[in-house]
């Protein structure tokens, strides 16, 4: 009885701290590659051009390197907690301030 708990609780572990992470980190370059421009345009709900301009620019940034997915996507997920008419202003400024602080230049 002990044993099966032992082999059963190691199985755990090992998923836990190896498994799960590998499966992680394969998931973050296609989560990468499905945030387009038009996602953002989309669930900002951007409606000038000059919106829709910045949108294609952020995505352009973070295709070249020069912005971090991580932080992109972060500011992502806040803005889309705001109301639908002030999404695309408050991720444009978190977007700015956020890469002011980390010394990205947009």
């Amino acid at each position: 009885m002990r044993r099966q708990v032992f082999c059963i609780s190691f199985l755990g572990v090992f998923l836990l701290c190896f498994a799960a992470p590998c499966l992680s980190q394969s998931m973050g370059g296609d989560m990468s590659r499905m945030f387009t421009a038009d996602v953002l345009k989309t669930t900002l709900f951007a409606k000038t051009a000059q919106e829709k301009q910045f949108c294609d620019y952020v995505i352009q940034k973070r295709d070249d390197g020069t912005l971090p997915y991580v932080l992109l996507y972060a500011v992502h997920q806040k803005s889309l907690t705001k109301d639908r008419g002030r999404r695309f202003a408050y991720f444009k400024s978190s977007l700015e301030i956020a890469c002011r602080r980390e010394g990205i230049r947009l």
